[in-house]
């Protein structure tokens, strides 16, 4: 498979330092595809035939030909949940092999939704773990989408996602990154409408030699939008965090607010953290900020904790649970929380 070019910045800020995106491949054959098992009420619930258009023609998600390759290679399910309803989805990914699938959400007016991806993997057929997430959320529309992935530590996993958020449309999305060899995320946020609200939250744990590659572009078309984005998480070993966050002020984005957060806990000299937070504005009138921290271990804590009887060890796992825990006690399904802590502490 030739390199591709992943996560691309809108605007190649940074050439000098070379991280304006991330060259890779696609692991795995493109003939193995799995299905994927979807808990739905079966009248939201309809197959998206291979070829099916995108919602929005013009997203690339992080790569384009890995992009028009689902397009036109994967099936999937619609789920259009109809005006002023209340519905919740369950989608299941237990990979023993190489997955390649499509989701496309419609949420009517006034509508409420709530998703929840649970993401795992066994055996060593599973290669590549691909999907496209689509979600048209109309006016006044809700949704949560709550994501864990657990998969095996030698799958390359990527997600794309696309949101267009119509008037006073909220959207809130809790990303649990924790397995995976290669994780390349993709997440673009259309904020066409006025008033529209999105928060994305994500949490990741790295060791060994795992990546993370995350491009979270905040797009404020419609007036008085807000953003704001909370990416946090620690590594250890060699393993490496790329963050490409994007604010991007269009015209007409009068009174908008957007901000962006990242945070990494560098738990050994080894490992690699890279944030490239990115304002692009050609409105008046609005409000972007962007915060970025990397360092180690606070040692008062650490001597606090080992003053109430904890080793060096128990107050380092303390204090990285202690981060991570308050976004996956937000999963709200017991079953996936229990396996998400303990992938958490197997890892630390």
């Amino acid at each position: 498979m030739s390199e591709l070019l992943f996560n691309e910045l809108p605007r190649p800020t940074f050439r000098w330092l070379r991280v304006n995106h991330t060259v890779g491949s696609l692991a795995g054959e493109d003939t193995a595809v799995q299905s994927i098992a979807v808990e739905a009420n079966e009248n939201i619930l309809s197959p998206l035939p291979v070829g099916t258009a995108l919602l929005e023609g013009k997203y690339e998600g992080a790569n384009k030909e890995a992009v028009q390759g689902l397009v036109e290679k994967a099936e999937g399910y619609a789920i259009n949940v109809p005006a002023n309803a209340k519905e919740v989805v369950g989608i299941r990914i237990d990979a023993t092999a190489r997955v390649a699938n499509r989701f496309q959400f419609i949420v009517g007016e006034g509508a409420e939704l709530e998703v929840q991806f649970f993401v795992t993997g066994s055996g060593d057929a599973v290669t590549n773990v691909s999907y496209l997430n689509e979600y048209d959320v109309k006016a006044t529309g809700k949704i949560v989408v709550k994501k864990v992935n657990l998969l095996p530590e030698h799958v390359q996993h990527i997600e794309h996602r696309y949101t267009k958020l119509e008037d006073n449309a909220d959207v809130e999305y809790i990303n649990i990154e924790i397995g995976g060899s290669e994780n390349i995320l993709n997440y673009y946020h259309d904020l066409v409408g006025k008033e529209s609200h999105i928060i994305h939250d994500i949490a990741y744990l790295g060791n060994k030699e795992q990546k993370f590659d995350i491009s979270m572009i905040m797009s404020h078309g419609g007036k008085k939008s807000v953003s704001d984005i909370h990416n946090l998480g620690a590594l250890s070993g060699n393993a490496k965090k790329s963050f490409r966050g994007t604010l991007d002020f269009l015209h007409g984005a009068t009174a908008s607010e957007g901000a962006e957060e990242d945070t990494c806990l560098l738990l050994d000299p080894t490992v690699k953290s890279i944030s490239l937070p990115l304002l692009l504005c050609k409105e008046d009138n609005v409000v972007g900020n962007h915060a970025a921290s990397a360092g180690q271990i606070d040692h008062n804590k650490l001597f606090y904790l080992m003053s109430r009887g904890f080793s060096e060890v128990e107050a380092k796992h303390i204090i990285v649970e202690s981060m991570i825990r308050p976004i996956i006690d937000r999963i709200g399904d017991e079953t996936i929380e229990e396996a998400a802590l303990a992938a958490v502490r197997n890892k630390i």
